[in-house]
């Protein structure tokens, strides 16, 4: 009998031992659980204040730049714009000014959708590529068939290929029979075209900017896909990433918020005109289109900075375009350049997939993207990848004087105040004002 008390006397302390143990255990975890808490308080805390200060910065930073832009809308004579940075979070940054439509009396907004002109190029290629990230399409392979034709090279060891496309050096140009084709009040069939617009030149050996290089790219996504160009950029694009946008003003949602077209005090475009739009470039049979990727984008400023955050590496979360690395780097690296005479207009020849690359946008930084101008409307979209930062500039009308590089004084102004305002660019005053000259685009 004793010996069966002590026995329950030392399971009884050993109880409590262990009781002991394993509420230390748990004092000591839930210890560890409150002080991990305090810690991503803090951390929180810090990112909040962080962030206020940001915002603060960017708050008195933006009230400089808005009346910098607008100074340089009256310089430029400006009709309408509206403009957008982003930076590796996201667009954080959007202003607008003068008119849609004069005649009515509309202002330009947030909201308010522009035709992008060549801009429209740098997004073509971005689509293009994003097909070719999912393996739809080869960049350096010959072109599809497209439609009933072929795009064939006259050297059988150098076939045309989408990257040729993508810089300008297919050996394409916009013929005469082009320009006549596209004025149309519907597009003739390609083959009625192409044989026109061959240069001669070996495909990747001659640089010549051509808008009918480009439109094929359109052709050649129509080919890979299956799909109307028109119909897959709506659909599978700019739908799912909530864009009022497309290539056709017949397309939007909104026809009535795009701007009207506006140069030396005329309207040129007044867009309700348009409304049949896409009938025109529908006849042809699939994958024989050669036009509107070159530049019959319609999209706001905030959601054209959307996708040049894309091209910069940043998308935001969930976005419908995903560049492989590969083709990020090709969009913003040399694919093609050449060394230019001294004295030659523009000094600079520095192409990227699809995208325009210039040193003299701001000083000491190489900025990517594109510009553009039709029927009096000037735009750009430019980013900086070595930081993820850019813009993007939309107006209906302006001013079209350049600087020696070909680059738009528009653009370059506005790229100088965006970057001092937001990015750290530290600006000389120049002692003259250089001559203002003049280039078709």
């Amino acid at each position: 009998m004793l010996r069966r008390g002590l026995c329950l006397l030392l399971t009884a302390a050993l109880c409590l031992t262990t009781g002991c143990v394993a509420d230390r255990a748990a004092m000591q975890a839930e210890a560890e659980q409150a002080l991990l808490a305090q810690q991503e308080e803090a951390l929180r805390q810090e990112e909040a204040e962080r962030r206020a200060r940001q915002e603060e910065r960017r708050r008195q930073a933006g009230e400089v730049l808005h009346a910098e832009m607008e100074e340089i809308c009256r310089k430029y004579q400006v009709v309408g714009m509206s403009l957008a940075v982003f930076d590796e979070e996201g667009v954080f940054y959007r202003q607008s000014y003068g008119y849609a439509d004069v005649e009515a009396g509309i202002p330009a907004g947030e909201d308010t959708i522009y035709r992008a002109a060549s801009v429209s190029k740098c997004v073509t290629a971005l689509l293009a590529l994003d097909l070719a990230s999912e393996g739809k399409i080869d960049p350096e392979a010959p072109l599809p068939r497209l439609g009933r034709c072929e795009v064939v090279s006259r050297y059988p060891d150098a076939p045309i290929t989408l990257r040729h496309l993508l810089t300008h050096t297919a050996g394409l140009a916009d013929s005469e029979t082009y320009r006549e084709a596209v004025a149309e009040k519907v597009l003739p069939p390609l083959g009625e075209v192409l044989e026109s617009c061959y240069t001669g030149a070996k495909p990747g050996t001659q640089y010549c900017y051509t808008n009918f290089g480009l439109g094929l790219v359109s052709g050649v996504m129509e080919a890979v896909t299956g799909e109307r160009f028109l119909d897959y950029t709506r659909e599978q694009v700019f739908e799912p990433m909530g864009m009022d946008a497309a290539y056709s003003y017949s397309q939007l949602t909104h026809p009535e918020r795009v701007a009207n077209i506006y140069q030396n005090g005329e309207c040129t475009v007044r867009m309700v005109e348009w409304t049949g739009m896409s009938a025109k470039y529908t006849v042809l049979p699939l994958g024989e289109l050669y036009a509107l990727g070159h530049g019959d984008l319609f999209i706001t400023a905030e959601d054209l900075a959307r996708l040049g955050a894309i091209m910069a590496g940043c998308p935001g979360e969930g976005e419908a375009v995903a560049l492989s690395e590969e083709y990020r780097l090709a969009m913003q690296t040399p694919q093609y350049e050449r060394e230019l005479a001294e004295g030659s207009y523009p000094n600079e020849l520095c192409r990227g997939l699809g995208t325009q690359i210039t040193d003299h946008l701001l000083p000491d930084r190489r900025m990517v993207g594109h510009q553009g101008n039709a029927y009096g409307s000037i735009c750009g979209l430019f980013y900086d990848p070595e930081t993820r930062t850019g813009f993007a500039l939309l107006t209906n009308g302006a001013l079209g004087q350049r600087n020696a590089a070909g680059v738009f004084r528009l653009n370059e102004d506005t790229a100088q105040a965006v970057y001092a305002a937001f990015f750290g660019l530290e600006r000389e005053e120049p002692d003259c004002d250089p001559p203002a000259l003049e280039a078709a685009c």
